[in-house]
């Protein structure tokens, strides 16, 4: 039976996480009966009441774990968290709180590494059998994105920042001590430094649905944060 870590960060979730925490705990019954599946909250900082509402769950997930960090960021939030698990798990996933990529994703997220054909596995909005439900606000944003990060990282894949992704025990053990972003740029280091070490990564279509609670919107602003993204990426870039 395999271990699978699967982290949601948190920041400011208490519209969504109980509601979301109970989606996924049935998604795992459902699509992954057969593995130990242990979900872990890593929080990073909420001020909304997100953390009380996790730890009074009106009802019982097998394997959960709250991890509760001070700092803000993304990225340092599913960083500490797979550290953790370093010992435990064999395969180790991130899913946005949102749950925008469709959770029947989850099997061919972890089979190509459970199977050692990859390294590192990435949902993606941008490939053949994908589906997605996007502003064309956003949709025209990622174009953007995507050409950027092409032009600047050369990274393999089509959708890098797709908050859905897994990665193997060994390829983590490698590539966590060399990461050095703590926001939403972690998944672009990360695919980063796995193809400059020479590390087998695959992408898999996702159904992608943003917003699927009306009352719960993105803290990412994507023309606000742009010089954010240029910069990251250009940071990266020289760090490789």
């Amino acid at each position: 039976m395999s271990r699978i870590l699967i982290t949601i960060p948190t920041w400011n979730e208490a519209v969504i996480i109980e509601r979301n925490l109970k989606i996924l705990k049935e998604a795992v019954l459902q699509f992954l009966p057969h593995h130990e599946v242990t979900i872990e909250v890593a929080d990073n900082g909420s001020m909304d009441g997100t953390r009380e509402i996790i730890k009074n769950l009106q009802f019982p997930i097998s394997n959960f774990q709250f991890f509760g960090l001070e700092e803000k960021g993304k990225g340092l939030a599913i960083r500490r968290s797979w550290e953790r698990h370093l010992d435990d798990a064999d395969v180790l996933v991130f899913t946005d709180a949102d749950l925008a990529a469709d959770l029947s994703a989850l099997p061919a997220l972890v089979r190509p590494i459970l199977d050692d054909t990859a390294d590192i596995v990435c949902g993606s909005r941008f490939i053949q059998g994908a589906k997605k439900q996007r502003t064309r606000y956003r949709e025209a944003a990622s174009v953007l994105y995507r050409f950027l990060q092409r032009l600047i990282l050369h990274l393999p894949v089509q959708d890098a920042q797709c908050g859905f992704k897994a990665i193997s025990q060994s390829a983590a053990r490698e590539l966590l001590p060399l990461c050095r972003e703590t926001g939403w740029m972690f998944d672009s280091e990360l695919l980063a430094l796995a193809s400059a070490k020479g590390k087998r990564i695959m992408e898999i279509p996702v159904q992608w649905i943003e917003h699927r609670h009306p009352a719960r919107r993105s803290a990412l602003r994507l023309w606000k944060h742009g010089w954010g993204f240029i910069s990251g990426l250009i940071r990266i870039c020289l760090a490789k």
